[in-house]
């Protein structure tokens, strides 16, 4: 069981670090994506761009799984027959 945990943790990490480095790949291209702007403040905005991006992106899966939780205990409570406010 502990090692199914520890692969789990080791598996977010290097998904956490490759998202890191996703970001600054595309704040690099967004740097130069935009060259009107000057090079570090096109960085800088592309930066926050990629931020709320992965914001609003974890958020939905977060949102998501905690809908899949609550209807997956509903369910158990219907087959359980727990009714709520009889006792």
């Amino acid at each position: 069981m502990e090692n199914r945990e520890l692969l789990n943790i080791l598996r977010l990490i290097l998904l956490g670090a490759a998202v890191a480095v996703g970001g600054l790949f595309f704040s690099d291209m967004f740097g130069h994506f935009l060259n009107g702007l000057s090079y570090e403040i096109a960085v800088v905005l592309g930066m926050g761009m990629y931020l709320c991006i992965l914001l609003v992106l974890c958020t939905g899966l977060i949102l998501s799984r905690l809908n899949k939780k609550e209807e997956k205990g509903k369910g158990e409570e219907d087959k359980a027959g727990v009714t709520e406010g009889k006792e």
